[in-house]
């Protein structure tokens, strides 16, 4: 039975790959190094792919394991120059990397279990990313003494 865990792992590069140069031509502040720009979404659809995995097996997909990559990647994206509303769009760039990718392979009805858990994985690493950025920019605007956004 086909199914989008198994399909993400066995294409993980391509997919990667895809991502990679979505965020590079339309979200990155400049050029950036591979490593700058991949930072850690690797370690995230390692995550997405787990919890996939583990919901086949009939056991609490963890989600939840996203969320500290979420919060990294949030700092970093700061860090690089990235703006809030680009580290929100590289996220649903990857999503539409992955629905691409199930629509390639001649798939286009996935499980509703299965958009659930990709949902949950990206809400909560963004909402990390997000809440992290947000606190990055506010101490770098406490720090300098100028007002926030």
């Amino acid at each position: 039975m086909f199914s989008v865990a198994d399909l993400m792992e066995a294409h993980h590069a391509r997919l990667f790959q895809r991502w990679l140069e979505q965020v590079r031509l339309h979200h990155a502040p400049g050029p950036l190094s591979e490593p700058e720009l991949a930072n850690h979404i690797p370690d995230f659809l390692r995550e997405v792919i787990a919890a996939l995995h583990r919901e086949e097996e009939g056991e609490a997909p963890k989600t939840h394991r996203v969320a500290p990559l979420g919060w990294e990647h949030g700092e970093q994206r700061f860090r690089t120059g990235f703006d809030l509303s680009a580290v929100v769009r590289e996220y649903g760039s990857l999503q539409d990397c992955i629905l691409d990718l199930v629509e390639e392979a001649g798939h286009g009805l996935i499980r509703v279990e299965e958009v659930r858990i990709l949902e949950q994985c990206f809400n909560r690493a963004l909402a990390d990313a997000v809440a992290h950025f947000l606190r990055m920019h506010e101490r770098e605007h406490q720090l300098s003494g100028s007002p926030g956004p």
